[in-house]
């Protein structure tokens, strides 16, 4: 995620500095409310980074998904002005990033985004921009894991893998929710497809602290409501 990008986030109230004295996020608790998660930021060439430095915090909604569960929710307008902001995301065409928690072990069930970016691929003698539909599936009970990097039209890949193969599969070790202090690792992979071509890389988006926020700041309540209403 761009510093410039967090910092104008942070002035204009859409992130807002208390969110990272609060308390981490409380799973036994099911009632609606507002939370905050703050994502790590790791450089794409180093997916396997982890726990090294984190965006400011941004609104999401907590609300009971089942008996049991907890779903917590991050607007489809957050989605596309931060989380794939350096991707060039198709305006409009992302869904809410939808996390499903197990209250009591605090193993990621399900953690879900797909949208459409647009890709600028090198063929050589020329570049053309493509839209890529992407789906991000998470979860902290099966093993992921990324292979070398490779290169495919100017676009450096880490191709997904189960862990297993350890000669080509670097593993990364998925985490439940730590309730001390709202850390969890949530891994998986990326399924994008675009003109016949179709590719499944690492997803590094599953890894964050979620904390209680008392009261969300005015503009991510209104960013927010397709939501819920506060």
């Amino acid at each position: 995620m761009p510093r410039a990008l967090l910092q104008s986030l942070l002035v204009a109230g859409i992130v807002s500095p208390d969110l990272a004295m609060a308390e981490p996020m409380d799973l036994s608790d099911p009632r609606p409310r507002w939370v905050s998660v703050s994502f790590e930021d790791s450089p794409p060439q180093q997916p396997g980074r982890l726990d090294t430095l984190y965006s400011p915090g941004l609104p999401a909604w907590l609300e009971s998904e089942a008996p049991g569960r907890v779903r917590v929710t991050l607007a489809r307008t957050l989605v596309e002005q931060t989380l794939m902001a350096a991707n060039d995301p198709k305006p409009g065409s992302f869904g809410d990033f939808v996390w499903v928690f197990d209250a009591s072990s605090g193993h990621v069930i399900s953690a879900r985004l797909t949208g459409t970016i647009r890709n600028t691929l090198d063929w050589g003698l020329f570049r053309s921009t493509v839209e890529t539909d992407i789906r991000i599936d998470l979860d902290t009970r099966r093993p992921a894991g990324f292979e070398h990097p490779r290169h495919l039209l100017g676009q450096q890949l880490f191709d997904f893998c189960d862990g297993a193969d350890l000669d080509r599969c670097t593993p990364v070790v998925g985490v439940p929710y730590e309730r001390d202090r709202g850390y969890v690792n949530a891994v998986g992979k990326i399924d994008a497809r675009s003109r016949g071509m179709h590719v499944e890389t690492f997803a590094p988006l599953g890894e964050a602290v979620f904390s209680e926020v008392p009261v969300p700041p005015v503009s991510a309540v209104h960013t927010a409501s397709a939501v819920a209403s506060p």
